[in-house]
């Protein structure tokens, strides 16, 4: 969920109630679905982000004009919005049509796109698909498969980094074996791009942020493994702030060979959103770091810069848990040395009404 539509949430939790809905209505008004038709919209020079949510109410590319001027609100589209042609599709939902303005608008011939932060696979390619009408799913899935079939980096295929392991190489139960390749960013490309261009564009552009954050510090760690942190980095906060601490926790528990015990990469394993059961901690995928050691054998979503850095230059602490600051539910966490200062934080986390 992100930080727009947690935002949203919280400002029309009573009105949502007084509907009868609950918070299964507020994440209907907000969504979408992943297949739609092409719509083009002109933004006029001058207009509001209201005003733009009533044309996307009006072509049923979102579902509420107000839901989408809360999160438009939340995420500071008016000081943002330029002029210009944009093309979306019906169904979108807010969050991603809100997206595809912060992009800006296309050029003559072109296209742009947006990709957040923390997503997987199997989330970017609707996303892509969404805001380039001339491509869809099916067609960013079959250059993955093909790649996976040839196993190796043949003429008219995805080119992979030299650091990133071929699929034949990774473990029984790995669900998408070319995870976090996809680099989050906007992206413009032309109007009649393939596929294979578009995909290629964000994995070239993943390998060159991964040698310009090596080169920066002068480390020598392994890319895959630094990408399979920060992934993990990327999943567990969004809070700046708290990027490289995570990642020193982390750090902290491989060097002793102590289990990461990571909520998201159990739920990755088990392709599920969540919440997290007790029952899901004793299932056994190679995603389990509750039940194995060490890291998982691939990411388990994209990574952004920011979680690079902090994978690859970890705060020096002497924290080995975390757990979200439940009083103030603003994303941030307490950390703990022991596991008896865990306890008391988790207690009183409970003790709050935990966090939406």
């Amino acid at each position: 969920m992100s930080r727009g539509t947690k935002i949203f949430l919280g400002v029309v939790a009573t009105l949502v109630l007084l509907l009868a809905g609950g918070g299964l209505y507020a994440q209907w008004l907000l969504g979408g679905e992943a297949d739609g038709e092409p719509v083009e919209l002109t933004v006029a020079a001058g207009a509001s982000a209201a005003q733009i949510g009533d044309q996307l109410a009006e072509r049923n590319i979102v579902r509420s004009s107000l839901a989408f001027r809360l999160v438009a609100r939340s995420r500071d589209l008016d000081a943002n919005l330029q002029s210009g042609v944009y093309e979306f599709r019906t169904n979108m939902g807010v969050d991603d049509a809100i997206d595809v303005l912060l992009a800006g608008p296309r050029g003559p011939d072109s296209f742009r796109f947006t990709v957040a932060e923390g997503l997987t696979i199997a989330e970017t390619l609707p996303r892509i698909a969404q805001q380039l009408p001339h491509l869809d799913v099916g067609q960013l899935q079959e250059v993955l498969d093909d790649r996976v079939a040839a196993g190796a980096n043949e003429p008219g295929l995805l080119q992979l980094p030299d650091w990133f392991p071929e699929a034949a190489t990774m473990p029984a139960g790995v669900r998408e074996p070319f995870e976090g390749l996809l680099f989050p960013e906007t992206y413009e490309v032309l109007a009649d791009a393939t596929a294979l261009e578009v995909l290629q564009r964000m994995l070239d552009e993943l390998d060159t942020v991964m040698a310009d954050v090596l080169s920066e510090l002068g480390s020598g760690a392994d890319p895959h493994e630094l990408l399979v942190t920060a992934s993990l980095v990327e999943r567990e906060t969004r809070v700046d702030a708290e990027r490289p601490v995570v990642a020193g926790v982390i750090a902290n528990r491989l060097e002793i060979g102590m289990k990461l015990d990571i909520d998201a990469s159990v739920l990755y394993g088990l392709d599920t959103p969540g919440p997290l059961l007790t029952a899901d901690k004793e299932v056994d995928t190679p995603y389990n770091t509750y039940l194995h050691a060490g890291l998982t054998p691939t990411p388990i979503s994209g990574s952004g810069r920011a979680s690079i850095q902090a994978a690859a230059n970890p705060d020096d602490v002497p924290w080995f848990y975390y757990v979200l600051d439940a009083p103030l539910c603003d994303g941030t966490h307490v950390f703990a040395a022991t596991l008896s200062e865990h306890n008391q934080n988790v207690a009183r986390f409970r003790a709050n009404g935990r966090c939406a």
